[in-house]
C-alpha cells in the first residue's frame, strides 16, 4: 500500500498540472489594424497603437498617399494588405478621419474572413462642409487628390456603403468658430460624425488632428473592441 501511494500520488499531480495548463491557455491573439487621416502619416497613429499593444493586440499600420491613388485604389491597397499581413484569424478596424472613408469604401467587395469591430474616430460619415468649400482650390486638390473630391459630394455619399459588422463612432468637440457655426472638433462637425445603423457613439472633449493621441480615446477604443460598447459595464 506504501508503495502504491508513492506510485499513484505523482501520477493524480502530473495530471493535475495538465489539466491546469489547458485552463490556463491564453486566447488567441487578436489584431487591430489602423488608418491614419488626410495629410498624416502612420506616425500619427503610433501612440494609439502602442496602448493597443499594451491591451494585448497585436497591430498593423496601413500607409497609403491620398494624392497619388484613388480612393478605390486605396481601399483596393487595404484589401490585398489585409490578405498579405494579418497573421491572426480575428482582426478589427481603427480608422481616423478619412481612413474611415477608406474602411466604408473598401465595404463594396468582400473583407477578408475574421473581422470583427470597427472603431471610427472623428469620421466624416456626411459630405464635409470644409472640403465642399474648398473643392476648387488647386492647393486643396493637390493635397488631398480623388479623396478630398469624394469628401464634397453628396452623390458618392449616397453610394458609400455602411460597415456589414458592428461599430462605433468617438467625435469631438474642441473645435473652432471661424468655419463652423455647430459643435465640431475644427475640422469635422460632431452632427456629420454619425450614422443611424452605429452600435454606440461617444463624445469626446478633443480636437479633430490630436485625438488619438488621448488615451481616453484608446480607452475607448479598447472597451468597444472588446465589448461592442464604449462606456465601461457597471
Amino acid at each position: 500500500m506504501h508503495v502504491f501511494q508513492h506510485t499513484l500520488f505523482p501520477l493524480l499531480l502530473m495530471l493535475g498540472t495538465v489539466s491546469c495548463a489547458k485552463e490556463a491557455a491564453p486566447p488567441e491573439k487578436e489584431t487591430v489594424v489602423l488608418l491614419h487621416g488626410m495629410g498624416r502619416t502612420r506616425a500619427s497613429m503610433w501612440v494609439l497603437e502602442q496602448r493597443l499593444q499594451k491591451a494585448g493586440y497585436e497591430t498593423l499600420n496601413f500607409p497609403y498617399s491620398p494624392p497619388f491613388q484613388s480612393l478605390d485604389e486605396i481601399s483596393d491597397r487595404l484589401h490585398a494588405f489585409l490578405r498579405e499581413k494579418l497573421k491572426t484569424t480575428r482582426y478589427h478596424l481603427v480608422g481616423h478621419s478619412l481612413g474611415n472613408i477608406i474602411v466604408r469604401n473598401g465595404f463594396k467587395k468582400e473583407y477578408r474572413s475574421g473581422l470583427g469591430r470597427i472603431v471610427m474616430l472623428a469620421p466624416p460619415n456626411q459630405p464635409s462642409d470644409l472640403a465642399q468649400r474648398f473643392k476648387e482650390v488647386e492647393l486643396y486638390k493637390w493635397m488631398t487628390g480623388d479623396s478630398g473630391q469624394k469628401l464634397s459630394s453628396e452623390a458618392f455619399y449616397k453610394s458609400l456603403p455602411v460597415p456589414k459588422v458592428e461599430f462605433g463612432v468617438i467625435a469631438g468637440d474642441r473645435g473652432q468658430r471661424l468655419t463652423f457655426k455647430e459643435p465640431n472638433d475644427g475640422i469635422v462637425t460632431v452632427a456629420s460624425t454619425k450614422l443611424p445603423e452605429m452600435k454606440d457613439w461617444i463624445l469626446l472633449h478633443h480636437t479633430h488632428t490630436f485625438m488619438m493621441n488621448s488615451r481616453d480615446t484608446a480607452e475607448c477604443c479598447v472597451r468597444f473592441l472588446q465589448s461592442g460598447r464604449f462606456s465601461a459595464p457597471k
